[in-house]
């Protein structure tokens, strides 16, 4: 600070180094105004101070009561702080005495009032929301009303949208949308839906946001408002396509070059956003539910936002609620106290979800979660606190939850196997990790990854040849990441020789490529040939997918088509054996 500075130094030294001591003055971003303490004659003021006293930039006053009243300048002399309002700005000034001079620094109040005033509108919105103000502060913050007409807009959306700072305020965001100002828009999702979204919006001018958006619900549960908040990845994202696009080694080399101390590899656009937004909210509080197939690394996931957060040198508990006996799910969730039940410890234990206290709770497979426990569970998080079982104490907890589920949870929810209201406190925000399949470009990256990996482990000088990754890449890997990870660590231990090749690879990989090829022996009637293909390929789709829905989204057909197919080629005992 320049106050700083000219306070650790006497004012007559810098008095006689003008060519130091003008400069200074004139671009502090404070109004500056240097005094003789005894006759109040004023040595030195910029420009700043000029214009925060609502005086003529060319005018020059000879002395402080010249501007100041006696009263205000007796004040000043005693160190005190003054307000004052000038041309309907208000300003402070503090003084400095030193000696035979007084220093006085004007400050404009304006920025702090309008940061006072947004802090209690979001008081009034929603207490929650205190959070997101103070972490993301008022400039990437939109505000909308149950109609979804924009209160608030910060100033950093106009420019990435590139609009005026003032456009936004009193627009729909419907309107907005149509007019291809931003796409999509998350506000409109959440006013369609009543739950919070997260969203990859393109603006006009092409960049590329990241948008996260909650309702604030009355005491009827409707909307009251919206409130989003932005962050701006277009430049990452360019990166990653550009890289995405470079030669396969070259790219691949890089990639694993720059992501070596990542926890995610990738260079899939979908992945690519599932990190970006990663890296946005893991900072917050937020709880974040993760969806995906067995294998996708849905842990690995959890893990990374825990890495990122400010509580990664606190505990992160991970409770696999699909693993623990019905019986004892609730002690071993919330602890006990000494004598509540046969066979308990001696002083009583500590809980899985107090143990987490102060860090990360990941609640992995929380389908498999008991009813009752789902009620245990939705009150905790509410009340931030919990009861031990046999106990009577609340104990306060400050923990942030990472739920994670193989299985559909609305769809579990409308079965009446999960409870909806605990389901809506764990979806603040969902991330969707897509299968292995569903990123195909992955594949050689992710091989090539875990191949240098166990190959450093185990002490082995191998190659994995180009052909043994292009035979990786055309497998569906039902079991996704995981079944690659142990499929190259096996290929590593087992191989006798120094290069990996197609002709290495498990048995069910030469099988598919088998299958890929159409046998012609003689000349058929074509309709014939069309059935035998349509009979290979739906037993290759069942065999692969195992349902018939998963199998009619491979072949790019409804349901229905495929029923009608197996029923009439024969083939629903092909069925019951997939």
């Amino acid at each position: 600070m320049v106050s700083e500075f000219i306070l650790k130094n006497s004012v007559e030294k810098l008095i006689m180094e003008e060519k130091l001591f003008i400069p200074l003055i004139q671009f502090s971003s404070d109004g500056l105004i240097l005094c003789n303490r005894k006759n109040l004659k004023i040595l030195m003021m910029n420009n700043n101070a000029k214009t925060l006293l609502d005086l003529c930039p060319h005018e020059e006053k000879e002395k402080l009561c010249d501007i100041l009243e006696s009263e205000k300048i007796d004040r000043l002399l005693t160190g005190e702080t003054i307000n004052l309002e000038i041309g309907g700005m208000p300003v402070e000034i503090h003084s400095a005495v030193m000696g035979t001079y007084i220093w006085l620094f004007i400050v404009d109040f304006t920025d702090v009032i309008r940061i006072e005033n947004l802090s209690q509108k979001t008081l009034e919105l929603n207490r929650e929301l205190i959070g997101v103000f103070h972490e993301y502060g008022d400039d990437t913050l939109m505000v909308t009303d149950s109609k979804g007409n924009i209160e608030f807009a910060g100033e950093k959306i106009s420019k990435t949208c590139g609009v005026a700072s003032n456009y936004f305020v009193g627009k729909n965001v419907y309107d907005v949308e149509r007019e291809g100002i931003f796409v999509p828009s998350v506000s409109v999702k959440v006013l369609e839906t009543k739950q919070s979204q997260v969203v990859i919006q393109k603006t006009r001018i092409g960049e590329e946001l990241v948008s996260v958006s909650a309702p604030v619900l009355n005491e009827d549960g409707e909307i009251e408002k919206v409130v989003s908040v932005t962050r701006d990845y277009s430049t990452q994202m360019k990166i990653s396509k550009m890289i995405a696009e470079l030669g396969e080694s070259e790219a691949f080399d890089h990639i694993l070059s720059e992501q070596a101390e990542d926890k995610i590899v990738t260079c899939n656009d979908t992945m690519f956003e599932i990190k970006t937004l990663v890296k946005m909210i893991a900072p917050t509080k937020a709880t974040v539910l993760i969806n995906g197939e067995t294998g996708t690394g849905k842990e690995v996931i959890a893990r990374y936002i825990y890495s990122l957060s400010d509580r990664k040198d606190q505990p992160f508990i991970k409770v696999n609620c699909g693993t623990i006996s019905p019986s004892i799910v609730e002690s071993e969730l919330f602890g006990y106290e000494e004598g509540s039940f046969t066979g308990a410890n001696k002083g009583g234990k500590i809980g899985l979800v107090e143990a987490a206290n102060g860090g990360t709770l990941f609640l992995d497979e929380i389908s498999e979660l008991p009813i009752e426990q789902q009620v245990k569970l939705l009150h905790v998080l509410q009340e931030k606190m919990l009861i031990r079982v046999g106990g009577t104490q609340e104990i306060g907890l400050d923990i942030r939850v990472i739920a994670a589920a193989n299985k559909d949870l609305e769809e579990q929810v409308s079965l009446g196997n999960f409870r909806e209201d605990l389901y809506y406190r764990l979806n603040v925000i969902p991330i969707r990790i897509p299968p292995l399949r569903e990123r195909k470009e992955d594949i050689p990256l992710l091989s090539k990854h875990f191949f240098k990996r166990f190959c450093a482990a185990y002490k082995k000088d191998m190659q994995l040849s180009n052909n043994a990754v292009s035979a990786l890449e055309e497998y569906s890997w039902p079991g996704n990441i995981r079944q690659l990870e142990n499929t190259i660590e096996r290929l590593v231990l087992t191989t006798p020789k120094p290069t990996i090749t197609a002709d290495d690879l498990p048995e069910m990989f030469k099988s598919q490529e088998n299958r890929k090829k159409v046998k012609i022996s003689q000349i058929t009637r074509l309709d014939q040939a069309i059935e035998e293909v349509e009979k290979e390929l739906i037993k290759m789709a069942l065999d692969e997918y195992g349902t018939t829905v998963k199998a009619a989204e491979a072949l790019g057909v409804n349901q229905s088509t495929v029923s009608r197919k197996i029923a009439q080629y024969g083939l629903k005992e092909y069925l019951d054996r997939s």
